[in-house]
């Protein structure tokens, strides 16, 4: 009599996601280290501001330009390669998700279909997307789940993860919290509306970093629940 094989036999295919993970992992720290250099431009920018406004004719018109410049430049492509990242992370989750199910038979919370739209419909973008994340951190950890479930099992009551939560939190706080600021500092016009608005970007450069961090510690640690759990997705040594 043969033993039971370590993970259930189910139709669907794994299919290995460490070269999407890392991909996600790489962008992550570019789009970090753009930030920072943005953040040059922008302390920089901040100076002048302040100078408009005390003591305009002060100014160095030409340093003006050339930070006008320097911010449109690295406002360009920090959208770009927010937007190659985040569809980075969307193929990698799709894959996480769908190797989720097929290392065991509890169904998900949320159908395949809010793996995406969860993040692009509003209001259920705020609380959908972690739902994903943490019903595919639960059924990808080893021994996380237990063996012999309930039926029917759900995962509504799974214990969840200090690190998902964290990442979910700064995810929060980095990207609406800091839109609405940005959308209130903006409303008026002129030098000081200008420098309410540097002011809040160079207080969420910290949160959006730590945020990076936390998304690419979830990405790796989800790939290597995966992986420990299904040897075939394991690189060749």
């Amino acid at each position: 009599m043969h033993p039971a094989p370590p993970f259930p036999r189910l139709p669907r295919h794994v299919q290995p996601v460490r070269a999407m993970a890392i991909a996600v992992v790489v962008l992550l720290g570019v789009t970090t280290l753009i930030d920072l250099l943005a953040l040059v431009g922008t302390v920089e920018r901040l100076s002048l501001l302040s100078r408009i406004v005390d003591a305009p004719y002060t100014v160095d018109v030409d340093a003006l330009r050339a930070n006008d410049d320097w911010y449109a430049f690295f406002g360009l492509t920090r959208s770009g390669v927010y937007a190659l990242t985040g569809i980075t992370f969307l193929i990698w989750l799709t894959k996480a998700r769908s190797n989720a199910e097929a290392l065991t038979a509890i169904e998900h919370r949320r159908d395949s279909q809010w793996v995406v739209l969860g993040w692009l419909l509003p209001v259920v973008n705020l609380w959908f997307p972690k739902q994903v994340v943490d019903d595919i951190w639960a059924t990808s950890k080893p021994g996380h789940l237990p063996a012999n479930p309930p039926h029917p099992a759900t995962l509504r009551n799974a214990p969840r993860s200090w690190l998902v939560r964290a990442w979910w939190l700064t995810w929060l706080f980095s990207t609406w919290v800091s839109l609405v600021v940005h959308q209130l500092t903006s409303r008026g016009e002129g030098p000081v509306s200008l420098l309410l608005t540097a002011r809040a970007e160079l207080f969420f450069a910290a949160p959006n970093a730590i945020c990076a961090v936390l998304a690419s510690l979830v990405v790796l640690r989800i790939t290597r629940f995966q992986e420990h759990r299904h040897p075939s997705l394991a690189p060749a040594s």
